[in-house]
Formats: structure tokens, C-alpha cells, sequence
């Protein structure tokens, strides 16, 4: 706590006596003091600050502090404007103390504070929502472009992590999970998936095109084979076989049809499904994560 008083030509004090005994003091004094907050729920918390003012050295039958009952004890400054929080209520209330070695009177003064929330829905929420939609669209691309995949997972990745760095520079350091975390922690582990899921349809992709140029050259060779053993039986008189039955021969086999529920069919390839079911696994997980998180939170909130 920081008090400062104000250096004049006189003494900031009013002093005032009454006809029937009674003095008031007034004096001028501006405090800094520190608050105790809790931070689960931010940045969409509440917090309540108290101010208590207590006699130390003289017990409640040498001093006794009451609040005024003529007209209101505390008067907050019209057009207040906190750049952070709303003031919401004032109110005023004893707490009196009492130790071994006397009892003591206390005043309490609790401040009820509502955060401004509005400034991280725009520079939080919504960017690191977008950063989520940048990374889903590598799983519209095609399987071969696996540059531009991995750098709409990358990208979204560094720039989540840079957000949640300023957000956490303006609270102090807890040991406990905030709201804030809960939401960055959530799109951390959807932006870490996708980038699997893009390695993954790269690693499968090299694969399947590994086995069909192993398939293609285990055809041609038996291909070849095949035509000199009959050369060999049938011998030079023999004619050899036509262009048409050799592309028969080399042709492979076709792939199966889709697999498909009713009207929907999946596509066939591995691959391919991996990006199909990314497109719509991805947005349903995120949709019920908001179901949960913004009524949990909002609840505590309003």
C-alpha cells in the first residue's frame, strides 16, 4: 500500500466543532492498494476488493469507528471510467476484530468489479478462431501439396501461441487453469491434430504411391516374362500378341467401388477419407467444445 499526502501551504485537513461536541476531521489522502483476485474464470471474472480501516492500538471502548448514518459514508466520483473493470455496487460494513488482547473496531468498504470483456472477444477469441478455420483448410487441399498443408497448420500454430502470451501478460502468474487457458489449450490441441492429420495423408500417400509403382513394376516384369515364354512355345511362326492383348495383359486391376450409407458415399482411398472425415470431425469437436465452455463460464459471468 502506497500512501501519499499532498504537500500545500497548509495543512490539508478540515477540522470542524460543533455546538454540541461533536468534531469532524477530514483530511486528503490517496491510497494505492493491492487486491486479492481470483482468477479462474478469467477474462470473464468478477472480483470484490475490500478497503478496511482499523484502530491497532486502542481497543473499541477507547475508539469506536461507525459509519455515518447522514447520507451515504462513501461517495464514488461521477463519470468513474475504469479502462478495465465496471463498477458495479459500494457497500459499506464493520468488521470488528477480536484478539487476545482486547476487541477492536473495523470498517469495511467492498468494491464489486465486473471485468471488461469486450477487448479479448475481439482480440482473442474471434483471431484464434480464424486461425482454426486457416488450419481446416488443409484438409481441402489435395493430399500432394503437402507444403502448403503443413504451413496453414504451422502458421495458425505460432500465431495461437503468440495470443496466448500477451493474454497472460496481463494477469499475474497463478498456479491454477484459467478460462483462458481452457480455450487456448483446446484450439492448441486441434491445431497440434490437424498437423498429425497432415502428416499422416502425406506418410500415406507416399505409400500407396510406393506400392503401386512396386505393383506396376512386378507387372511389367511378369509382363515381359510372360511374352517370352510364349514366344518359346509357340515359336517364330507364331504371331505375337496384338497391342491390344498387351494392354490387357499390363492393365491393372480397377479399384473398388465407394463405400457408401444410403446417399452417402465415402471415397475408397485412404487417403482421401482422412480428409473427408477431418472436414467434419474437426468443426462438430469445436462446436461442442463452445456448447460447454460458454455456458460454464458465461454462467459464473452473469
Amino acid at each position: 500500500m502506497t500512501t501519499i499526502k499532498f504537500p500545500v501551504c497548509f495543512a490539508d485537513v478540515l477540522l470542524r466543532l460543533y455546538r454540541n461536541g461533536d468534531i469532524m476531521k477530514s483530511s486528503r489522502i490517496t491510497l494505492t492498494l493491492a487486491c486479492p483476485m481470483d482468477f479462474h474464470f478469467f477474462p470473464m471474472d468478477r472480483q470484490v476488493c475490500e478497503i478496511r480501516l482499523a484502530s491497532y492500538g486502542f481497543t473499541k471502548d477507547d475508539l469506536d469507528l461507525q459509519w455515518s448514518t447522514l447520507g451515504s459514508s462513501v461517495q464514488v466520483a461521477a463519470g468513474l471510467n475504469l479502462p478495465r473493470f465496471i463498477l458495479n455496487e459500494v457497500k459499506t460494513d464493520t468488521c470488528t476484530s477480536t484478539t487476545s488482547t482486547g476487541v477492536y473496531a473495523c470498517l469495511k468498504v467492498s468494491l464489486f468489479l465486473e471485468r471488461r470483456w469486450a477487448y479479448f472477444l475481439v482480440h482473442t477469441y474471434i483471431p484464434s478462431i480464424m486461425m482454426l478455420f486457416i488450419s481446416w483448410i488443409s484438409f481441402w487441399i489435395s493430399p500432394e501439396s503437402t507444403a502448403p498443408r503443413i504451413v496453414l497448420c504451422m502458421a495458425p500454430l505460432f500465431g495461437l501461441a503468440s495470443i496466448g502470451t500477451n493474454v497472460n501478460d496481463q494477469v499475474p502468474q497463478v498456479s491454477y487453469t484459467k478460462a483462458s487457458d481452457v480455450w487456448f489449450g483446446f484450439c492448441n490441441i486441434l491445431l497440434f491434430s490437424a498437423l498429425v492429420v497432415a502428416a499422416i495423408v502425406n506418410y500415406r500417400k507416399r505409400m500407396d504411391k510406393l506400392k503401386e509403382t512396386q505393383q506396376k513394376d512386378r507387372m511389367e516384369y511378369g509382363r515381359d516374362f510372360n511374352l517370352e515364354a510364349q514366344h518359346r512355345l509357340m515359336g517364330p511362326s507364331k504371331s505375337a500378341p496384338s497391342g491390344e492383348e498387351e494392354e490387357a495383359v499390363s492393365k491393372p486391376k480397377p479399384k473398388g467401388r465407394p463405400c457408401c450409407f444410403g446417399r452417402l458415399c465415402l471415397p475408397f482411398d485412404r487417403v482421401e477419407k482422412i480428409d473427408y472425415l477431418a472436414r467434419f470431425l474437426f468443426p462438430v469437436i469445436f462446436l461442442i467444445f463452445n456448447i460447454i465452455y460458454w455456458p460454464c463460464y458465461l454462467s459464473k459471468y452473469d
